[in-house]
């Protein structure tokens, strides 16, 4: 995908590497699109909910997917909420409060946006809440590789780009 093609709030983005020692293709990343520059995503450090910027994630995420909504309605809404969850996380920061927790935990329902998130959980989470849309989830965690397992057949989303080298070597 290049700058001319732009992004839009509630492309997400799936990448098949990690900033771990977790080899590519096995755990991956995912962050969903706010505005034409950033992206809300949630990380193992602290902030565990933050603001990056795009340009930040496809450099350190080179083999990536991009997925756009057929419907700009449901993306803006999916970013939406995304936008309000990090603004929430930040008030409970101020209030001295770690919520949410950055967990990867199969005891806690996805549906369940305050005891723990992790990356696709919160694109998860952004799409169920914002958009009314609930993507499937194979397994006990919501991954990046269901992510793009179930995007890539859902005909509510398009697939902008692919990384040449992009693939998910487990079904997690």
């Amino acid at each position: 995908m290049t700058q001319a093609n732009g992004f839009q709030p509630g492309d997400i983005l799936v990448a098949c590497d990690n900033e771990l020692n977790v080899p590519t293709g096995i755990l991956g990343h995912a962050a969903i699109v706010v505005s034409p520059t950033q992206i809300v995503e949630a990380v193992i450090t602290y902030p565990y909910v933050q603001l990056s910027v795009i340009e930040s994630f496809r450099r350190i995420h080179p083999k990536h997917a991009v997925y756009r909504p057929n419907t700009p309605k449901l993306g803006e809404a999916a970013a939406q909420f995304a936008v309000w969850y990090l603004q929430q996380s930040n008030a409970y920061k101020k209030q001295g409060y770690n919520v949410p927790p950055f967990s990867f935990s199969s005891a806690i329902p996805l549906q369940d946006a305050w005891t723990s998130t992790y990356c696709s959980k919160l694109v998860w989470l952004s799409y169920f809440y914002g958009a009314g849309i609930s993507f499937y989830n194979d397994f006990y965690l919501f991954t990046p590789e269901d992510l793009d397992t179930g995007l890539k057949n859902d005909p509510q989303f398009t697939l902008l780009y692919k990384h040449p080298e992009f693939q998910f070597l487990i079904n997690t």
